[in-house]
Parts: C-alpha cells; sequence; structure tokens
C-alpha cells in the first residue's frame, strides 16, 4: 500500500548528535536567553511544526564526521507516559560510518534502529537507500513526515504539478486543499495566494534570500520583497532599545487584487503577515 510522505531535502551541512537533539527538543528551558534563530518567547520547535502535518517524522542528516537517524512519533509514542524519541548515531572511521559508542551502547543503538523499522514504512534497505544519497563525503539533512493530518475524507495538503490549473505561477506548488483565507481586518479580496500556496509563501519567507529552494521540483522564485515595492519610504527607530525598520511601499500585483498588509520579518525570517 501507497503511503503519502511529504519530503524536505536539505544538501546543507548537516546536523551533530548534539544539533539533532536540540532540534528535536520540546521546548526551550531558557525563555529569556538572546537567540538568533529562536521566534517568539520560547521559539516554534521542529516537533510543533512537524506534528501538525503528520503524526510521525523521520529525520535523516549527515555532517562532515557524524549520521545520524531520528524517529518522532505519536504512533509509537501511544499510550506511553513518557515521550520516547529514538536516535541512532553514527561517526565517521576513516571512510566509513560506525555506530557512535561515546553516545549509545550497540544493544540500545539496535533497539532504537528496530523501532524506527517496526514503526515507519522505512526498513533496512530503505533507510540504507536513503541514506546513501549522501555520498560518502555528502552533506545535508532529509526530512519525511507522514500519517497526514486529514481535512474531511482527503489530506489537508494537496500536491499539484505546474501543469495543473491550481499550480501558483504555473509551478509545482503544495497547497493547503480547503485554500482558505485568513480573516484581517479591513480585508476585501478572496484572493491571498500566501495564505495556502507554499510557493508563495516561500517566496517571501527570506528578506535577502540566499539559497534556491525547490517545491514539487520547481525552483521558486524567491526575491527581498522590499525590490517588489514602488514608492517606498523607509522609516527607522528603535523598540526596547532595539533597533527596527519599517519600509513603507506599494506592490502592483498585491494593489490589483486589493490587497494590503505588513509583512514581519525577525532576524531575516518572515514570521507573521497581518
Amino acid at each position: 500500500m501507497e503511503i503519502p510522505v511529504l519530503s524536505i531535502i536539505d544538501d546543507g551541512d548537516g546536523m551533530t548528535h548534539s544539533e539533532i537533539l536540540r532540534m528535536l527538543s520540546f521546548g526551550h528551558k531558557q525563555a529569556n536567553g538572546e537567540d538568533s534563530d529562536r521566534i517568539g518567547r520560547f521559539g516554534i520547535g521542529f516537533k510543533t511544526g512537524a506534528m501538525r502535518l503528520g503524526r510521525d517524522a523521520l529525520v535523516l542528516t549527515q555532517s562532515s564526521r557524524s549520521r545520524s537517524v531520528a524517529f518522532l512519533s505519536q504512533s509509537y509514542n501511544d499510550n506511553k507516559d513518557n515521550i520516547e524519541i529514538p536516535i541512532v548515531s553514527y561517526s565517521k572511521n576513516g571512510r566509513y560510518m560506525e555506530l557512535d559508542l561515546t553516545i549509545q551502547s550497540e544493544e540500545y543503538a539496535n533497539f532504537n534502529l528496530s523501532a524506527i523499522k517496526e514503526f515507519s514504512p522505512f526498513n533496512e534497505y530503505l533507510l540504507g537507500e536513503q541514506l546513501g544519497l549522501f555520498g560518502k563525503d555528502g552533506t545535508g539533512t532529509q526530512i519525511f513526515i507522514w500519517n497526514l493530518d486529514k481535512w474531511g475524507s482527503d489530506y489537508t495538503l494537496e500536491w499539484v504539478d505546474g501543469k495543473d490549473a491550481e499550480s501558483y505561477n504555473g509551478q509545482g506548488d503544495i497547497l493547503i486543499r480547503s485554500r482558505r483565507i485568513r480573516s484581517r481586518l479591513g480585508q476585501i479580496s478572496r484572493e491571498v495566494p500566501l495564505d495556502y500556496s507554499l510557493q508563495a509563501y516561500l517566496e517571501v519567507i527570506f528578506l535577502n534570500p540566499l539559497m534556491k529552494i525547490f517545491v514539487q521540483c520547481s525552483l521558486v522564485r524567491s526575491y527581498p520583497l522590499e525590490m517588489s515595492l514602488s514608492r517606498t519610504v523607509t522609516l527607522k527607530g528603535s523598540i526596547m532599545a532595539r533597533p527596527i525598520q519599517l519600509i513603507l511601499g506599494q506592490s502592483q500585483v498585491e494593489c490589483n487584487r486589493m490587497n494590503g498588509g505588513v509583512f514581519l520579518y525577525w532576524n531575516g525570517r518572515l514570521i507573521e503577515v497581518a
């Protein structure tokens, strides 16, 4: 039986064992600590985001000196008092990756690997196939999410290719099936792709895009939002002794749709559209 899976592939530097532990943590203890990667007071973690999309997620990551396989699963933890996150970590020994016995015992690693194979669609061959995509010296991270959230009898997410009439700008896309539009004060238009199109959202997610992003094999046409505005006015000030910058301007595309609003960026990343 085929299982729909949402996959996210990153060809960056990958993560070490300590970094993937931090990624899978269930919260932040230092609420007021300074962290440029944190959004809001406590941050938005991988667990919060992934579990809104599906019940189960597998993370494969490889850095220059290590490799880890981690399983974040509601299915595996059903009826358990304590949440368990099976993780198997390897370290590079010469040309090969071997179990990192400084982090876990061989018995514990095999126990976690067995849990991953039993409760996920990934047996040892599929795991080996996916890990093989990194190559001997490659790095990066692969995330797979399944048992996806449903909307009625179908899935909340809808996959479309560039030939589909529902695609955004004629490109491959992943849409929220309901095409739900957020309610905003004074909003007139019902045409707000940003609310339901992953392509539209990723176009403006970074204040200054420095990476290439693909959705359904289509390159996202990322651009600095400021560059799409005309008749701009820039205001500078501070809040709680921190400098802020407010750029006012007109987007012809959104003006034609009778849309207007505010984009809030934190450390160069979009966190709110109002």
